[in-house]
């Protein structure tokens, strides 16, 4: 029931029509509403109430929206063309460690097969958690045994995970806090680090290795898989404070190499990472940047499978707080959103961009600009795109909007 897909690739565009009726019949088989040509949004996901952090997966036949419904459930539901499955409850605990920028993951690896992650906790300290891992065989009817990947039995933060595919099994980063001393606040004094490992069909764990030694305590990090092998992007960390989006190439393709040297130099995690997609041999990311307290959202491209990107291209009003998410529209062109301020609150900004450095707004809306929001996440159905987000606050709960994309 569950379709996840690998890596999460754009659903396969609809055949092109000659006229209006073909049109519509195109657009409904694709489970979206039409009448003589109007759009009619379809209808929200069976949120509850005070639900939290959704997070979103394309697939083949539309996408799986995943999130948390009260403390201790984490449900999942489908748009395709039928519309909206039932949700389901796929784990619960007592446990949780709910972050409103660590998100649970689901990955499509290929058949039948996608991994889950989230977080619990594992001790008493408010930043004790561990990230847990299950490997479903048979499109979410049940999960494997969930396993902790990072091994070093330390009762700390670990977190912020991306999945990818590697020489046959599901692999994983994330985020890991062993190295870290009790320090102020609950967090370490000494370096959060970058760690790798994989798992195959059976919920066996590989090697697990270090990838970084220093890097941003949390921001969230981002994977995707290219011709020239698994490429991952996570914010960096320097001795002086400096602060870039990093990238990393799991199977050695190149050297580790920042997207850009923005020079941001911040003495303190800025909860925010980078969003990427690969689409072919094209691959992009957008990341949020502040160098000289002038805080920005840049998006660069790349055409070689990620081997080399283009000039930042920067794309905000002036106001950026960042949190980007982004989906390729077609061969030469994504769509950005990103949080600014706003008149009273904050406000989402969606925008069609592309390598020739054009920006074109699609839609903005208010939305809370606290962290209550979460991280707004996309979607996309033929020419409409599903935004996902946190109304924090009393009556709050998961708020979604069908934008259509026009011209």
């Amino acid at each position: 029931m569950l379709r996840p897909t690998m890596h999460c690739p754009i659903a396969a565009r609809s055949a092109a029509v000659i006229n209006r009726l073909s049109l519509c019949t195109a657009l409904l088989s694709a489970g979206l509403f039409f009448s003589c040509g109007q759009f009619s949004a379809p209808d929200s996901p069976d949120t509850a109430p005070g639900s939290t952090y959704p997070n979103i997966c394309q697939t083949d036949d539309g996408f799986v929206m995943i999130w948390y419904e009260g403390d201790q459930h984490i449900v999942i539901s489908e748009f395709t063309a039928e519309g909206w499955s039932r949700k389901d409850t796929i784990v619960s605990s007592e446990r949780f460690f709910k972050n409103w920028a660590d998100l649970p993951q689901v990955y499509h690896a290929g058949g039948n097969t996608f991994a889950l992650s989230w977080l619990e906790m594992s001790g008493e300290g408010t930043y004790d958690y561990d990230v847990h891992v299950s490997i479903s065989t048979d499109r979410g009817t049940t999960l494997s045994e969930p396993v902790i990947p990072h091994r070093d039995g330390v009762k700390g933060e670990h977190g912020f995970v991306s999945f990818f595919d590697f020489m046959g099994s599901t692999g994983l980063i994330w985020l890991d806090g062993r190295a870290m001393m009790p320090g102020g606040h609950g967090h370490g004094s000494g370096s959060m680090r970058l760690y790798a490992s994989t798992i195959d069909p059976t919920g066996e764990l590989g090697l697990e290795i270090m990838l970084d030694d220093m890097v941003c305590e949390c921001c969230p990090t981002a994977a995707v898989n290219t011709s020239a092998g698994p490429l991952v992007a996570f914010r960096d960390r320097d001795p002086d404070e400096t602060r870039n989006i990093q990238l990393s190439f799991i199977n050695g393709a190149q050297l580790p190499r920042p997207i850009h040297d923005d020079g941001w130099v911040v003495p303190g995690c800025p909860v925010n990472g980078p969003a990427m997609r690969a689409n072919g041999e094209n691959v992009a990311i957008a990341w949020y940047t502040a160098p000289d307290n002038a805080p920005q959202v840049n998006i660069s491209f790349s055409h070689d499978g990620g081997m080399s990107f283009g000039a930042p291209i920067r794309i905000d009003d002036g106001k950026a707080i960042g949190r980007p998410d982004l989906v390729w529209l077609d061969d030469e062109t994504v769509l950005v959103s990103w949080l600014e301020e706003g008149v009273e609150s904050g406000k989402l900004v969606l925008k069609k961009a592309s390598a020739s450095g054009s920006a074109k707004l699609l839609s903005e809306f208010d939305i809370s600009s606290g962290r209550g929001s979460g991280y707004p996440k996309l979607a996309l159905v033929d020419d409409h795109v599903f935004v996902a987000w946190t109304e924090p606050g009393e009556g709050g709960g998961i708020r979604s909007k069908w934008i259509q994309l026009g011209s």
